[in-house]
């Protein structure tokens, strides 16, 4: 099975267990690379959910609870908020759920003016622009995002993506004015913003 047709059936596996328990989430992890290239995924790959209407750290026993029904793994992520692991042929699909706490932070705007929808089967998946999910990377600043940032930058200069540079550039201004300086360095050196 490509690697496509097996998110596209994780993703029917997960969303309908969250419209049923109630729990409105976006995509804004590397996942929203593979949705733009059209299905370009890596392996042992995690889709990153950020929860909007709940909170993954304080009803965590509602996220175990779908992952023991499914007779899925069930762990955590680095900021101690549910992991759900789905054994896949290609290997294992961690579904991490977040919102903001400790460092982690997305902008309640950016997820306002930068949610795009598409249709997996009958459900709609929600996901954040290219453009957000760059600059997002631009603040966490870890070798493994510098790398990311790189192969995005590489992927828009071949031609597989396309990004709007003034856009990314206007998404800064929801970020802590002491954080937008550095954030712009690594943009400028991977030729993600002018």
């Amino acid at each position: 099975m490509p690697l496509f047709d097996e998110l596209k059936e994780v993703f029917s596996e997960i969303l309908p267990l969250l419209r049923e328990n109630d729990v409105e989430a976006v995509v804004i992890g590397s996942t929203v690379v593979s949705l733009e290239l059209g299905g370009f995924f890596k392996e042992n790959e995690d889709i990153d959910f950020f929860v909007t209407n709940r909170s993954p750290f304080l009803e965590e026993d509602l996220f175990k609870n779908i992952a023991l029904m499914m007779g899925w793994d069930y762990a955590y992520t680095d900021y101690g908020t549910p992991r759900i692991v789905i054994p896949k042929e290609v290997g294992e699909f961690f579904i991490d759920f977040y919102e903001n706490i400790h460092d982690f932070y997305v902008p309640q705007e950016m997820l306002e003016e930068e949610t795009r929808s598409i249709r997996i089967n009958d459900y709609k998946l929600k996901h954040i622009s290219l453009e957000a999910y760059v600059v997002l990377k631009s603040r966490i600043g870890r070798e493994i995002d510098d790398q990311d940032l790189e192969r995005i930058s590489r992927l828009v200069k071949e031609g597989y993506l396309k990004l709007n540079r003034k856009r990314v550039s206007k998404l800064l201004r929801y970020f802590p004015q002491e954080e937008i300086g550095m954030m712009k360095n690594r943009l400028r050196r991977h030729k993600l913003i002018e």
